[in-house]
């Protein structure tokens, strides 16, 4: 599914290039722990959070996602918007809440993400 097919399903306000919009998503880690994005979160997946602060742009970039999108109406910083705008790291925002939004994205056929040593544990 392209970004900006996502961007219209969850009504997103987009704070970066359109042309970044046009990336394709096939998977979504949705959480507000830093730390789980680095441990568990595979390249490449959509990352759909409440935190709004630099950290998650770091977090982002060294994973090398495909985007993020805030949830509960939460907006990025001036200062986010600018530091993502170098790295073609598409930043949306919407009102619907975590569960809403990654309810509706697994009911259009995105895929959850899951960590491959989850798998082998079992869990």
């Amino acid at each position: 599914m392209l970004l900006k097919e996502i961007k219209e399903i969850l009504n997103c306000q987009n704070y970066t290039d359109t042309s970044y919009l046009e990336k394709e998503i096939n998977y979504c880690y949705a959480t507000d722990m830093m730390s789980d994005v680095l441990k568990s979160c595979k390249t490449g997946s959509l990352l759909i959070t409440g935190l709004v602060n630099q950290q998650v742009i770091q977090v982002a970039e060294i994973m090398d996602l495909s985007g993020i999108i805030f949830v509960s109406g939460k907006k990025p910083t001036d200062e986010m918007i600018k530091s993502v705008d170098k790295k073609n790291l598409p930043l949306l925002t919407t009102d619907l809440h975590m569960f809403e939004a990654c309810g509706i994205l697994y009911s259009k056929g995105l895929k959850q993400q899951v960590s491959q040593s989850k798998v082998e544990d079992g869990r």
